[in-house]
């Protein structure tokens, strides 16, 4: 575990990026922030995680009613006023959104911390897994462009996919984030590569923050599965039939379209991966090389080893047609939709069982309280301008509403008695 300053505080900021485990990461740890603070001298402030993504939007700007909570506004400020209740040694921020912030963005940012001594955190995976990582993060934000399209914007004309590689070029990434910063203070964390052991990653980034990784609870953590390649056209051509439907991104599509039919339905499918192809071997491993060829020449603090960030797993050819076309056809998407279908259904089936027992259970409320407040319901009948006087406010709105009702209409009728 690495030594600490103890002279001055110390503020680890990880920008992600994106699809490199920072899901799991997150969960483990806010999971752990009682423990972090008290145990083991590590802050994470603010109250939740999404403290860090309002802060994350609103330095960015990312404040579109329909994309974004209404939260994001005027967070940064609010994470900027949690950092006045830090007492432990260290703290941590931790946001993907953070990568492709700007340099003006990142000295703002930056400029939180005059009271700390600030090291950035960026953890990276090789492109072959980040590059269709990448697409299927867009289809499930209701991105309806094909794999192949993706595919050619990105790789065979990376100009038009500037967004994408201010995300994922990590040797940008490190130098707009680590500009301020000497290079020992800019630490690479790499993502093992598939089949290292699981809690490797943890290890590795606990290493950094002076965690001790042995007493986290990794089975907290979120599934953030990814989707196999039927189940992922199958969820981009359903993007194309929502149309103007679920519109509200929040409430709408990521409710129900992501979380629920995406995540919930669709990833506890099995099938085969969706896998770079064969063809972008060469170009990948040339962008790769020359993103480690810059980390290693900036001598950031790398934790892992570059040789993690190397291409190494392509889809094979199958005669004329890439992998990805050879696995992904009509009947294999037919056949994931009538799996979700058979899910969808038997979850309706479950939602409308709950429902029941629900709406069983508030009768059987309404009719325990007539039973106990008898006399009252009574007494409305003859006097119900008196008893509502009495009645005490809870007992009053509680009421079934049509007894509420019976009550307003025998008040109107006597003042219109009255008045006649």
């Amino acid at each position: 575990m690495r030594c600490v300053s103890t002279e001055r505080r110390e503020m680890y900021v990880h920008v992600g990026v994106p699809k490199t485990g920072t899901t799991f990461l997150q969960t483990v740890l806010w999971k752990a922030k009682r423990d972090l603070r008290e145990e083991q001298g590590l802050t994470l402030p603010g109250r939740r995680s999404e403290d860090h993504v309002h802060a994350a939007q609103d330095l960015r700007g990312l404040h579109d009613a329909k994309q974004y909570s209404a939260r994001s506004h005027g967070g940064l400020e609010r994470f900027e006023a949690a950092l006045k209740n830090i007492r432990t040694p260290r703290a941590l921020f931790t946001q993907e959104l953070l990568a492709p912030s700007t340099y003006e963005q990142v000295d703002r940012f930056l400029g939180l911390f005059e009271d700390f001594d600030v090291h950035v955190i960026i953890t990276a995976r090789d492109l072959a897994r980040q590059i269709p990582s990448g697409w299927q993060q867009r289809v499930k934000r209701r991105v309806g462009t094909s794999y192949a399209d993706y595919l050619a914007t990105v790789l065979d004309d990376p100009d038009m996919a500037y967004a994408f590689w201010r995300s994922q070029d990590i040797a940008e990434v490190a130098r707009r984030w680590g500009k301020p910063l000497s290079p020992d203070r800019v630490h690479i964390v790499t993502l093992p590569p598939s089949g290292a052991p699981p809690g490797l990653l943890l290890e590795r980034f606990c290493s950094v923050i002076g965690v001790d990784p042995e007493r986290l609870d990794t089975d907290v953590a979120r599934d953030n599965s990814s989707l196999s390649a039927p189940q992922a056209e199958l969820m981009r051509r359903v993007n194309l039939a929502l149309g103007d439907r679920l519109v509200h991104r929040q409430e709408g599509y990521n409710r129900l379209a992501k979380r629920y039919f995406a995540k919930g339905v669709l990833a506890q499918q099995i099938g085969p991966a969706v896998k770079l192809p064969a063809r972008y071997a060469k170009r990948t491993r040339l962008l790769s090389a020359q993103m480690i060829a810059e980390i290693r020449d900036q001598g950031y603090d790398v934790v892992g080893d570059l040789a993690d960030l190397e291409p190494t797993i392509f889809g094979e050819s199958a005669g004329d047609a890439e992998q990805f076309d050879a696995v992904v056809t009509d009947a294999t998407v037919a056949d994931a939709g009538v799996e979700a279908l058979a899910t969808v259904l038997a979850q309706r089936y479950e939602d409308l069982r709950r429902i029941d027992e629900l709406r069983a259970r508030l009768r059987a409320a309404e009719d325990t309280w007539r039973r106990r407040n008898r006399r009252r319901l009574a007494a409305v009948k003859r006097d119900p301008a008196r008893l509502l006087d009495k009645m005490p406010e809870g007992v009053r709105a509680a009421a079934p509403a049509g007894v509420r009702r019976r009550v307003r209409r025998r008040l109107e009728g006597r003042r219109g008695r009255r008045r006649g």
